[in-house]
């Protein structure tokens, strides 16, 4: 291992700063594997869930609020494409890194380049967090007019034993 700072290898704050740089960078690991993992069950399970709501609740939905729920799925796909191509340059940022300090080894210098796909991958995560709210905001607007001008009222007490059958 190289240690690019003055006059500090092996001193007992070079080891600690090591040590908690490297439970960061394991932190952060988890964060990010975590954040991917919520995301597409958020993304799959609300877009399960509207499908499931047209088939049960709204047989029939009110012709004029199609276009809500089909603006709702295309920006749940979107949605979830971000986040998968998040996951396609988020390996290509670590593969960026690898070869970017494997040069300044060679060359000893430490080239400071910005990673491109790391920007990528930052993008990806708060642009599908955007496009997921949107879809759920089409599919809020199509669930209320259906909910409000459906051909029979829905029974409540139905609705929720319904819902909880579907949850388990």
């Amino acid at each position: 291992m190289v240690c690019y700072s003055r006059g500090m290898n092996g001193s007992p704050e070079h080891e600690l700063y090591l040590e908690e740089r490297k439970q960061l960078i394991d932190a952060a690991r988890e964060s990010a594997r975590t954040f991917d993992k919520a995301v597409l069950t958020f993304g799959s399970v609300v877009f399960g869930f509207s499908i499931a709501f047209l088939k049960d609740i709204a047989p029939k939905p009110v012709p004029f609020t199609l276009k809500w729920l089909g603006a709702s799925w295309l920006f749940f796909s979107f949605g979830l494409l971000v986040i998968l191509l998040s996951f396609l340059f988020s390996h290509r940022a670590c593969m960026f890194g690898i070869e970017s300090y494997e040069k300044a080894l060679t060359t000893n210098a430490l080239v400071s380049k910005k990673n491109p796909w790391s920007i990528a991958t930052t993008w990806c995560n708060f642009g599908c967090i955007g496009l997921l709210f949107l879809g759920l905001l089409c599919w809020s607007v199509f669930a209320f007019e259906n909910l409000s001008h459906g051909d029979a009222p829905v029974d409540s007490k139905t609705s929720i034993m319904e819902m909880r059958q579907w949850i388990k």
